[in-house]
């Protein structure tokens, strides 16, 4: 049976120049985070550990709370062989995870990623690490707005569990040409 947990999920909007500066404010505010690319799967015996989110290619990255789970740990306790006998795979939820999916260009605009973490019900390490994460990716964003796709009428309260960082904001977050998407009808701006 597994253990109850609490899910923390926020959306997020990035461009490669915000997920630098995320990386640097993450980096500052909690120096034990490391970074592992999924993507790596093929090329490395075991998941490798990055010092920064620009070391990481793929489109899903987990965040390890060093402090929590050490590198070992990590390795002995969340990575198993792939079953098709190639590779890795590794759990993205647990004791000192957090998981990365990153914004993506669509059409022009830009589709929201998202940062999320299960915390394991009295896991108090855990929830201190997803409260300060989400605190840095909170700080470092401005709030976005949804925008009607038929009317182009601006939502009058910003929405809580969306952010965009600075250079998707002014990128993407115009108020005349929303291009901030978490779906086809689906739109943000960040001026109101």
């Amino acid at each position: 049976m597994s253990t109850p947990s609490k899910l923390h999920r926020l959306c997020v909007f990035m461009t490669p120049a915000d997920e630098a500066q995320f990386s640097d404010a993450v980096r500052s505010r909690l120096p034990a985070v490391r970074f592992v690319d999924a993507t790596r799967q093929p090329e490395t015996p075991a998941p490798t550990f990055r010092s920064s989110l620009s070391e990481c290619a793929g489109p899903h990255v987990t965040l390890v709370d060093t402090s929590i789970v050490s590198e070992s740990m990590f390795h002995r306790d969340y990575v198993v062989r792939h079953p098709s006998g190639r590779g890795w795979v590794y759990a993205i939820v647990g004791a000192g995870l957090a998981s990365l999916v990153r914004s993506r260009s669509e059409d022009d605009g830009l589709q929201n990623g998202e940062v999320r973490a299960s915390v394991p019900t009295g896991d108090t390490r855990t929830a201190e690490f997803i409260r300060e994460l989400m605190c840095v990716m909170r700080t470092g964003g401005r709030s976005v707005f949804a925008v009607d796709p038929m009317t182009k009428d601006i939502a009058r309260r910003a929405e809580r569990n969306f952010v965009a960082w600075p250079d998707a904001a002014s990128r993407f977050g115009a108020k005349e040409t929303p291009l901030l998407t978490n779906g086809p009808t689906a739109w943000f701006t960040v001026d109101r």
